[in-house]
């Protein structure tokens, strides 16, 4: 495994001896990570415990709004009274390396706000403490407490062993879970109110530095390894076996790629494609794109019946090519919603001599476009579509045309929609020719097919659409 700049490949080790089945922490390792944390300036000021009672007298609300305005233009001279008053910090700097804080609010014990947890503080003398935390909004005012609990010092003479089965064990009891807090580290703010060592404000709540670092320099690994691997994909299934590791890491903590690690990746192919088997490099970079696109939970209905009368309205003939084109359109990104991103109309190619009716890029992650992607490699990350509207069948120029949009970086699928087929057979033997030419892969879809795709997309069923157009697929792909 590539050794991470950032900790002199410390967290590349951990990483590794734990895939190796050695999940224990070094102190020495400890002690470099420390290091670089000091390095990073992440120790700051941090409340052990925060009071501020209610005022028994009420302020008139203009001097409250004088005191605000002299609080803002006073910020940066000095400490803010408020917090002077109030806040007792701990005697040194540190960080909150894991917040397991949980809150509520309005209960039936008269508290406005209420939260309990705990909080593990990594100071800068090396002590990291697991202590619980408590606080309250209530008729009393704002009050809250770290409670000490348990603790130890990595620059003392102690055993680590036990760790993994005390309070501690949350910190670094295997060197996974240390990785993980140590991804999530705050960005620290200059704090102007007592409350804020509670709760981190939305628009201040960054990570650190260090914690971006690490999680890049991690996906950097994975990249190096999957370069490694395409080039030598037989030779070495210790390293694929760590590749699935670090990448099922990642995933359980929801750390995904930068765009560059892919953009690294396309890079790497184009130069080493001579070298490469297509279908093992597909293969590694599926497992990188699951990843690298979040899934779209969101779900609005679609109105199958409006888009379907529409396009049963249109009639066949190039005076009506252009509309039947803008509905098509719109019926395939309804349908693909989720699967096909940035769908564009009247794509140009080859400087702009030819262009393409419809294209979309594909982030299927488990739907149609992912299936024939990852099962049969085929490659396809952009999906070219030509509408025709024609009264009769596509012939040989039309199924030559979706061909000639093909191309070695931009992918080798399409589908050809038209109005109806009357000779099916006679359309899909030509499919069927261009594939065993290895040209590329189409199929074609007519009005009926559109139709049942929108009535199935309009109940959500995702299943039906895969099966609808794996049927389809198959009579491409099987002698039959």
């Amino acid at each position: 495994m590539k050794p991470d700049k950032l900790t002199k490949g410390v967290i590349s080790t951990i990483l590794e001896n734990n895939w190796k089945d050695i999940p224990h922490i070094n102190k020495s390792d400890l002690r470099e990570i420390h290091q670089v944390l000091i390095e990073h300036d992440l120790f700051g000021e941090v409340a052990e415990n925060i009071y501020v009672p209610i005022a028994e007298e009420k302020e008139e609300l203009s001097e409250k709004l004088l005191q605000g305005i002299q609080l803002h233009l006073d910020r940066g001279k000095e400490e803010p009274q408020n917090k002077l008053n109030h806040v007792s910090l701990f005697p040194q700097n540190g960080f909150i390396l894991k917040d397991g804080i949980h809150g509520a609010a309005f209960g039936r014990f008269q508290y406005v706000y209420r939260s309990k947890g705990i909080r593990i503080f990594w100071f800068e003398s090396g002590l990291i403490e697991h202590r619980p935390v408590y606080s309250t909004i209530d008729g009393h005012g704002f009050q809250y407490a770290a409670e000490e609990f348990d603790g130890c010092n990595i620059f003392d003479d102690i055993e680590l062993d036990d760790i993994e089965h005390s309070p501690l064990g949350e910190a670094f009891g295997n060197g996974k879970i240390l990785i993980s807090n140590l991804a999530r580290i705050k960005k620290d703010f200059v704090r102007d109110y007592p409350i804020e060592y509670l709760l981190y404000p939305p628009d201040v709540e960054e990570l650190s530095s260090f914690s971006v670092q690490l999680r890049e320099q991690i996906w950097d690994s994975i990249i190096e390894l999957i370069k490694e691997l395409a080039i030598n994909t037989k030779s070495e299934d210790e390293r694929a076996d760590l590749l699935k590791y670090l990448i099922d890491f990642m995933e359980e903590q929801n750390i995904q790629p930068n765009a560059y690690h892919i953009i690294t990746l396309f890079d790497f192919y184009k130069e080493n494609q001579s070298k490469i088997n297509q279908s093992d490099f597909a293969e590694l970079l599926s497992l990188v794109r699951k990843q690298s696109s979040p899934l779209d939970v969101t779900f609005n209905p679609i109105e199958a019946n409006l888009l379907i009368k529409h396009l049963e309205q249109i009639p066949s003939g190039t005076e009506n090519a252009g509309a039947y084109h803008d509905l098509i359109f719109s019926c395939l990104t309804q349908v693909f919603k989720g699967n096909l991103k940035r769908g564009q109309k009247e794509t140009p190619i080859n400087e702009g001599r030819k262009r393409i009716d419809i294209t979309f890029d594909n982030h299927d992650n488990t739907g149609f476009f992912a299936f024939i992607r990852d099962r049969y490699q085929i490659f396809c990350p952009k999906i070219f579509i030509e509408c025709k509207n024609y009264s009769s069948d596509p012939q040989n120029p039309e199924i030559d045309q979706l061909l000639g949009r093909f191309g070695q970086y931009s992918g080798k699928f399409g589908i050809l929609l038209c109005r109806h087929i009357t000779d099916y057979a006679k359309l899909l033997r030509r499919c069927k020719d261009a594939m065993h030419q290895s040209k590329g892969h189409i199929i074609f879809l007519e009005d009926a097919d559109i139709i049942n795709l929108l009535k199935l997309k309009e109940v959500s069923d995702e299943e039906g659409i895969l099966d609808y157009l794996s049927n389809k697929w198959d009579q491409l792909i099987l002698n039959n």
